[in-house]
């Protein structure tokens, strides 16, 4: 992978140099002077130009114009750098710093008029903002979507993470927060993902989950399970690399997870912990870097649940801490079987009806980054109950341990990506909700 200074196309020599002044991000280049960078000032002019329009363009997000006196900049970071480099791409200091009004809230950059100079940035903010969308565009078509951004975003505001699970899991009876977890981890991000595991008796619905979720999307892994025995990251018989390392930016149903060797288990932990392990076998060594996320499906030890059924967990606790969710499945009843028999042989649902929309409506929500804008007070509430499952199922066979420090971010994030929305108190107190929901169901 290159460097920063690899990427701008520094030559060896001027390397040499930058190096010896500490210089080597384009952050620091990109709020260098001329003068300081010491290359000369067709050189160094070159370089501090290209390092803020590379930072531009990798980190604004969305470009608005409000009217004639107001500009909004949507950036992903917003540190000195960043902020620098907007104002360049927009032409602000050329135009004076002193006729544009800034103000920061949030990841928003809002520009506002402070004399006719401001004309100027208008005219550039409106061609960075075709820039923006026509990039958008070319991102969605490489991912799947080629639904219209604005009419999948209406689907989706409409049903929103309760719709989609209603409409998603109608043949299934009952296990609501199953659903739910399931839903909130196809919500979650490659970056950010939100493992799940359900665990439940053969004949439960989690293979109808399963299949449902196969069948329905695209981007997806399935992982059966003689390629779980043989090994998820690295394959012990062959030495070949297995499912895992080839998932990349996919959503990956594993079946039988409680069937993973040993061996294998301890490549498991890194990978799904931060998308990287090191594999050194008798037949491999290779640096594997794979984001994904992962819905596993897993057995009671003894093939069914008995009085404690948290006795009946059959992976380490260790594996175990690796998914943000954990729930337990109930079985199925007759007639919820025979229901499911007919909604099959009718081949009813919205769901039939309009594919294309869901696929697309959960690919399209992995690129929106919702904003945290619930209370003080119930943010402090949710940390403090969080903090109380974990000191309760720290040392149980859940292992709730301090990775839900990641976890407590993930799940809400996950929930108003589905509709699009900022983490309100109502999206916090439904994580919660579904954290509490999937410990009580081993209650």
């Amino acid at each position: 992978m290159e460097d920063d200074l690899s990427t701008l196309g520094v030559i060896p020599s001027d390397r040499k140099k930058l190096e010896s002044m500490g210089i080597t991000t384009l952050e620091q280049i990109a709020l260098s002077s001329i003068s300081a960078l010491g290359l000369g000032n067709s050189k160094s002019s070159v370089l501090i130009q290209r390092a803020r329009n590379i930072l531009a363009n990798k980190n604004i997000v969305d470009v608005q114009v409000v009217d004639e006196d107001l500009i909004e900049v949507t950036v992903r970071r917003t540190d000195r750098a960043v902020i620098n480099s907007v104002l360049n791409a927009l032409e602000v200091q050329s135009s004076g710093y002193g006729n544009t009004a800034l103000e920061t809230k949030g990841n928003i950059l809002k520009l506002s008029r402070r004399s006719n100079a401001f004309n100027k940035v208008i005219r550039n903010a409106e061609t960075l903002q075709e820039i923006v969308e026509a990039k958008k565009l070319e991102e969605h078509e490489k991912s799947g979507i080629s639904l219209p951004e604005e009419e999948l975003r209406k689907f989706a505001k409409k049903r929103g993470f309760q719709g989609f699970i209603d409409n998603v899991f109608q043949e299934i009876h009952g296990n609501d927060t199953m659903k739910k977890v399931i839903a909130t981890s196809m919500f979650s991000t490659y970056e950010e993902p939100v493992h799940s595991l359900i665990i439940g008796e053969p004949g439960s619905s989690k293979t109808m989950a399963k299949e449902i979720i196969s069948d329905e999307f695209s981007g997806i892994t399935n992982i059966g399970a003689n390629t779980t025995r043989s090994g998820l990251v690295c394959n012990l018989g062959t030495g070949d690399l297995g499912a895992l390392p080839h998932s990349n930016k996919k959503i990956v149903l594993v079946d039988e997870f409680d069937k993973i060797p040993g061996e294998d288990i301890e490549y498991c932990y890194e990978l799904l912990s931060n998308g990287k392990c090191s594999v050194h076998s008798a037949k491999l060594h290779q640096n594997i870097e794979s984001r994904f996320i992962m819905i596993a499906f897993a057995n009671p030890r003894s093939k069914v649940f008995g009085k404690n059924s948290l006795n009946d967990i059959g992976l380490s606790p260790l594996l175990l801490s690796r998914c943000a969710l954990v729930v337990r499945v109930k079985n199925i009843s007759k007639q919820e079987r025979v229901d499911l028999f007919k909604k099959k042989f009718y081949g009813t649902g919205e769901l039939k009806e309009k594919h294309d929309y869901y696929d697309q409506w959960v690919k399209l929500a992995r690129t929106y980054q919702p904003k945290i804008t619930a209370s003080d007070k119930i943010v402090e509430k949710y940390l403090n109950d969080m903090n109380e499952i974990v000191e309760q199922h720290h040392n149980t066979n859940l292992r709730r341990d301090l990775r839900m420090g990641d976890y407590i971010r993930r799940i809400p994030m996950a929930i108003a990506r589905a509709s699009f929305s900022n983490v309100d108190n109502k999206i916090i107190s439904e994580a919660l909700d579904i954290f509490k929901e999937s410990i009580e169901t081993w209650s």
